[in-house]
């Protein structure tokens, strides 16, 4: 019984895995010029960090370098009382990365804040990727940038 638990219990977590469609933080994409369509990049990484000010606002802006794509953003709440988290995602060669603002609960001063982040995606094989960033603020999802980027 116990061996059948485990294999029904792998059969659900594999299929869980397969269709979910979760945005991960491991996950990336190579270009369909650079190999099959479909192909992997094992290594690849999203490191994301962020800072909070009440006047400062960063510019959104997306650049390629040595395969990886670098972004700049900010993501306004309202109040300092929120973490932000990215993921990424993708297929082929368009890569999205969501920045998620979650309240943190408890009481919060009410004041505007802008909440500028930073990161980078790694692990890309060289090409043109049609990148994407996405921000969600309670439960509302905006397009904060698109366009394409080319990785060395």
């Amino acid at each position: 019984m116990n061996a059948m638990t485990k294999g029904l219990l792998t059969i659900a977590l594999l299929a869980t895995a397969a269709c979910d469609g979760a945005p991960t933080a491991s996950s990336a994409f190579a270009s369909p010029t650079d190999g099959p369509a479909f192909a992997e990049v094992s290594a690849a990484a999203v490191s994301f960090s962020y800072t909070q000010s009440g006047s400062t606002e960063s510019a959104q802006t997306a650049s390629g370098g040595a395969g990886s794509i670098n972004f700049t953003g900010s993501l306004t709440t309202p109040t300092p009382c929120y973490e932000l988290t990215a993921a990424q995602s993708g297929r082929r060669n368009d890569v999205t990365v969501t920045v998620t603002a979650a309240d943190t609960g408890g009481f919060c001063t009410q004041v505007i804040t802008n909440n500028n982040y930073q990161g980078t995606v790694s692990g890309l094989t060289a090409g043109t990727y049609n990148f994407t960033v996405v921000e969600v603020v309670n439960g509302t999802r905006s397009t904060a940038y698109t366009g394409p980027v080319v990785v060395s």
